[in-house]
């Protein structure tokens, strides 16, 4: 039930580092409720869990279950039939996800874990777009965390065509990161899912993406390292897939991109090499199958879009960048913007943030 599936998250946390030893212990959380005097005879808790399963009342967890139930909030236990199973086997299981959406995605058996920068080049949004639409049509299931950069492209591309994504976010799900995503995390929760191990008036700090990361690793079959910085939190989540013995690939780059250190330094180390889907693909045993797109010739550019277009090269740039760069007045710097959208001259990443073609 979703009311002691919530009390046992106030009382466990997120990223309980015995979280594999309470759900392999199996023990339904209304039990623990019901004899949460005697946790000390399970032998997996934590003293520190002890003293919160006796301080947090049943009536604490009713109010929070009143908030998800007025956000369409539902909840999955390691004890429920929908909890994914390819968190069992992790140390730092879940012990409770919160969800908007088809949790059943988790299911598919061909699901490909998605990350990278959060400020891709050029050439990278179109390597991720390329690679994820491709995925998603042969059935692939996208994964990743609704960040901006990588993951929103990758979302993106799944949801144009018509695909499946998840989003891993690090928040609970009646708030927004960044805000600018409110419609875009509503639209995957409509024809995907958003998942969470934060329930409504949970506290979180800057340590949630991060801890996240890990659920992202563990979702895959296989994840893909897009672009990521020699220092880089998208290493994180290469690093949990290492841990985890999942199929691990990365785009490689020029050396002289510092976007592409630590995706090099990955195959160096011993990830694939990802140069197209197909890499992918085979190791699901799956061979490419491709809609048909209708190529057609790209509008004739006014001399202010071509200004814009110019300022654009080959890099991602915000409108603030673009106006830094062009002076042109914002009102119609981002009408023109949206334009040329619309014409299919440059490509929104991540709201006000923009690519050419």
């Amino acid at each position: 039930m979703d009311l002691y599936n919530i009390w046992l998250s106030m009382v466990i946390g997120a990223n309980p580092s015995n979280g594999g030893e309470i759900v392999k212990a199996a023990v339904p959380p209304q039990e623990l409720y019901e004899n949460r005097k005697s946790w000390h005879s399970y032998g997996v808790f934590s003293t520190k869990q002890m003293e919160r399963a006796l301080e947090i009342p049943l009536a604490a967890a009713k109010t929070v279950w009143e908030k998800h139930n007025e956000n369409g909030i539902s909840s999955v236990s390691y004890t429920d039939g929908e909890y994914p199973e390819c968190f069992r086997s992790i140390p730092q299981a879940p012990v409770v996800l919160f969800y908007k959406g088809d949790i059943t995605l988790l299911e598919n058996p061909c699901r490909v874990s998605v990350v990278g920068s959060r400020h891709p080049d050029r050439d990278g949004t179109k390597i991720c777009t390329d690679i994820c639409r491709t995925l998603s049509e042969n059935g692939i299931t996208i994964i990743s965390g609704l960040a901006q950069g990588m993951d929103t492209i990758s979302h993106i591309a799944a949801l144009e065509n018509s695909g499946k994504t998840v989003a891993f976010i690090g928040t609970s799900l009646d708030r927004y990161y960044p805000a600018s995503h409110r419609k875009f995390q509503e639209e995957i929760a409509k024809r995907g899912c958003v998942v969470s191990e934060y329930h409504i008036d949970a506290f979180t700090n800057g340590t949630a993406f991060l801890e996240r990361n890990r659920l992202i690793a563990a979702a895959g079959e296989i994840v893909c390292i897009m672009q990521a910085k020699s220092k880089s939190g998208t290493l994180s989540t290469a690093k949990k897939a290492q841990e985890y013995s999942k199929e691990l690939f990365a785009v490689p780059g020029s050396i002289l991109n510092p976007l592409y250190d630590g995706t090099n330094q990955l195959i160096q180390d011993g990830a694939y090499p990802l140069l197209r889907a197909g890499d992918v693909l085979v190791h699901f045993g799956l061979e490419e199958k491709t809609k048909g797109r209708r190529k057609t010739s790209k509008p004739k550019l006014t001399p202010v879009e071509q200004q814009i277009y110019d300022a654009l090269g080959r890099e991602t740039k915000s409108t603030n960048q673009l106006f830094s760069q062009t002076r042109i007045p914002m009102v119609q710097l981002k009408a023109l913007l949206t334009k040329m959208e619309m014409d299919g001259v440059v490509k929104s990443v991540s709201p006000g943030v923009y690519c050419t073609k």
